[in-house]
């Protein structure tokens, strides 16, 4: 007699990218980038529950000057983030970036795809450099940036227990506009 197998998958083991991002309430790309930079090392149904409880932060009056969300893109294939230090974490965010210098010791969220995986602040702002010409000739300048990490998370569906002070961004979505890759977060 035939063995009969069940084509129906194992929840509990492992769940498809596609039906995890549709519970999570992400895009398909964004939840497999996490995979990939192993910010989300298994992809179980505990996995997908907290991903999709993780809510999204947003800024507070009382967080004024505001914090800034800086949009980490790195290649998984070359890089992967949870692999990287602190130190390199921070360099990978150098820029150059279209910034004024006013944002000197602002609060900082590095976020991948949305989710923010570190907490920092800004300690230096350089001079401006010249970046390219726009059509009529005027000089786009851009300035390079020194960020201090002060908490990380490597495991997006590990939130801390804890959620005061600055532990409350870590593993939650950002919300930004759109534009560059430094942004304020808004309210």
């Amino acid at each position: 007699m035939p063995i009969v197998r069940s084509t129906k998958p194992n929840l509990d083991e492992h769940v498809p990218v596609s039906l995890a991002a549709r519970i999570a309430g992400i895009d398909r790309s964004s939840l497999a980038h996490l995979v990939d930079h192993g910010l989300v090392p298994r992809l179980d149904l505990d996995a997908v529950r907290s991903l999709s409880t993780s809510g999204e932060v947003a800024a507070r009056s009382s967080d004024g000057p505001g914090h800034l969300v800086i949009r980490l893109n790195t290649d998984p294939f070359e890089q992967r983030i949870v692999g990287m230090s602190d130190a390199q974490l921070s360099r990978a965010v150098e820029g150059p970036h279209r910034i004024p210098a006013s944002y000197r010791g602002r609060e900082v969220l590095l976020a991948v795809r949305g989710f923010v995986i570190a907490v920092g602040r800004v300690d230096s702002v350089g001079d401006p450099v010249a970046l390219r010409s726009d059509r009529r000739g005027r000089e786009i300048a851009a300035r390079f940036l020194t960020v201090t990490i002060e908490g990380r998370l490597n495991d997006l569906t590990s939130r801390p227990a804890k959620a005061a002070s600055e532990s409350r961004w870590l593993g939650r979505r950002a919300r930004v506009g759109t534009g560059g890759s430094v942004l304020p977060l808004e309210s």
